[in-house]
Order: C-alpha cells, then structure tokens, then sequence
C-alpha cells in the first residue's frame, strides 16, 4: 500500500523578489536561513494578495500518421514560463519597477502646499528599452521553518498592464506578469529557469 507523505505537501505563501543573481549552470540561487537571497542586488516586492503562481507551459504538437487514429509521437515546439502575483504596496519606489514605460523621480515643489512638498513620482510615455531582470518566488515549507521552495527566471520582463484602482471599500492592489526570455548561452534544459526544494 502507498505511503502517503505529508511533508511533501506544500502549503505557504510565496515573496517575489526582483533583480537576483543568475546562478552558473548547474547551480542554485542562493538564500540565507531566513529565505532571503544573499546575491546580486536583491528588492522584496512587497505584500501580496492571494498566490504567487509560478506558470510553466510547454507546447507540445503531437505526430499523426495516416495508418492510425491517434498521435504516434509527441514533440516540444516552445516553452513559456512566468510568475503571476498580485501586490498590494502602492509605494512608488517599488511601483517603478513594474511600469516598464516609466522613469523614477523624487524631489520638492515649493508651489504644493507647505509641509507636503516632497514627492515621489513616476513619469510615463514613450519608448524606451523594456526592462529585464531575474525575479525568484520563494515560499517557505511549512514543516521545516528555514528550508525554502524557490522558484527562478533567470530572464524576465513585466507584461502586464498595470491597473490602479483607488476606492473606499478596498486597498489598492495591482497584478504583475513576469513572462521569461530563455538565454540561448546556457545549456539545454537549464535556459529559462529552475525550481528547487531544499531537503
């Protein structure tokens, strides 16, 4: 009879991080114990709501001969991969990094009323270079307090349309795409990203 396995059973909620290192072939993305990652120049994306999905979607053709009624063979024809979350922090320092159309800025006018002259913006419009960064989703296991689920593009940009919606009953919050570009310098099987647990 089958052994049923609880701590294989993944439950916990997962924390988008942006701008990590790209790990060499054959290596992971490196964390400390609290599940933060220790390389590159690592930015939490903030609070979220509901799950961070981590999509992987081959697309597969199958072969068919004429001598028989059903696929003789099946082939991989491409690949996507993203990571889909929907974040709650309406901080526009961590805002700028999904408006892929805009520029950060921070300053003072004198001409908005006294004590509220500082400001944070983001200007928009135009085109500019599409902004590329490893991002990672890492969720921690729910039986073992510092062994982490990670999951990486090594590759990505933001896709989604950014919607604010400001109203009374409910918080702001806005989805984010990141959709991976494989990096054709790396070997077969390991171009677009890895998902590891540690054990």
């Amino acid at each position: 009879m089958p052994n049923v396995d609880a701590t294989k059973i993944h439950q916990g909620p997962g924390k988008l991080w942006l701008n990590v290192s790209v790990p060499a072939s054959g290596s992971r993305l490196l964390i400390n114990a609290a599940g933060d990652p220790t390389a590159g120049t690592p930015i939490f994306a903030g609070a979220t709501e509901g799950a961070a999905t981590v999509l992987l979607s081959p697309k597969l053709e199958t072969i068919a001969a004429d001598q028989v009624a059903g696929p003789i063979d099946v082939v991989m024809t491409a690949e996507g991969a993203s990571i889909e979350v929907t974040l709650k922090e309406s901080d526009l320092a961590k805002l700028k990094n999904f408006i892929v159309n805009g520029a950060f800025t921070t300053g003072t006018d004198t001409g908005l009323p006294t004590g509220a002259q500082a400001y944070e913006e983001i200007s928009f419009g135009g085109t500019l270079a599409i902004p590329k960064s490893s991002v990672a989703v890492i969720s921690p296991r729910r039986d073992s307090a510092s062994k982490f689920v990670v999951s990486q593009l090594y590759q990505a940009y933001q896709a989604e349309a950014v919607q604010l919606p400001f109203q009374r009953g409910k918080e702001t919050t806005y989805k984010v795409k990141f959709e991976a570009l494989a990096d054709p310098s790396r070997a077969a099987g390991d171009q677009v990203g890895k998902i590891y647990r540690q054990t």
